[in-house]
């Protein structure tokens, strides 16, 4: 019977609930998938056939090719693509997801409520991604993170992928053909001792800003350096720790000649 009735209230969780979830995901713009694929699903047979035109290849500073996954991300920036994302784990206030007159349900529903409202959290990652790097965010997949809801806190732990495109810049990069991308990997932390991230929200902000600063330093500078992935976690402790890719076109090592692959 307890089963029973737990199950009838999840059924009555998803039917309460789920209206917000579902309105969240109508309201996306076209080529904003959960399957990354389905961005260019819309486009007409001129884009598509420019498309085929481009180049989609790089080469890396040992003369191979790079993965298409890796080379995709720097230079598809037209385009939703798999490979460039950033994905943030956090803690979250259960009740940030209500709307205006909801109250929480009861402990055992929490759970489902964070999960089915997951796309709140990520809604507002995404405004802060188009307020310092991306040119457009699409949600690719955002859910509570299983167990971890805190009902006494009443808080709970998210995990959040979105895809972007980068901001638009006046300076053009080196020709990919006779360039190697070079890759960068970044470690930003912040602990209880500093007051410069005081919030996930702030700590984004801060782990962005790093990685845009690093890409105009050295020899980078000038040479088309995008920051083409992110993976970011805070914890409501003040403890935050972030990973950025960086990539930029240096100019091929003497002794490579490009060759542009078959095929």
């Amino acid at each position: 019977m307890l089963r029973l009735l737990i199950g009838l209230g999840v059924l009555m969780m998803l039917a309460g609930f789920g209206a917000a979830g579902w309105q969240f995901v109508q309201s996306r713009q076209p080529g904003e998938p959960d399957a990354v694929v389905a961005a260019d699903a819309g486009q007409g047979d001129a884009a598509a056939q420019a498309r085929k035109s481009e180049q989609t290849w790089l080469i890396s500073p040992t003369g191979g090719l790079v993965p298409q996954r890796e080379a995709l991300a720097y230079l598809s920036q037209d385009r939703f693509v798999e490979g460039r994302t950033i994905e943030v784990t956090r803690t979250a206030l259960l009740t940030d997801l209500l709307l205006d007159g909801e109250k929480l349900p009861d402990a055992p529903y929490l759970e489902v409520l964070a999960d089915i409202r997951a796309p709140i959290i990520a809604e507002k990652t995404c405004a802060i991604l188009i307020e310092r790097l991306a040119a457009e965010c699409a949600l690719n997949s955002a859910r509570v993170v299983e167990g971890s809801v805190d009902a006494v806190g009443e808080r709970a732990r998210f995990r959040i992928q979105l895809v972007y495109r980068l901001k638009e810049t006046d300076a053009a990069i080196p020709d990919p053909a006779v360039h190697a991308l070079n890759t960068e990997r970044l470690e930003i932390a912040v602990d209880q001792q500093s007051d410069i991230a005081a919030s996930a929200e702030d700590f984004l902000r801060l782990a962005i800003d790093s990685a845009l600063q690093s890409c105009t330093e050295g020899k980078k500078a000038g040479l088309g350096c995008r920051v083409t992935q992110m993976d970011v976690t805070w914890y409501e402790t003040g403890v935050g720790a972030a990973r950025a890719e960086i990539g930029w076109l240096a100019p091929l090592p003497k002794g490579i000649i490009p060759v542009k692959p078959l095929g």
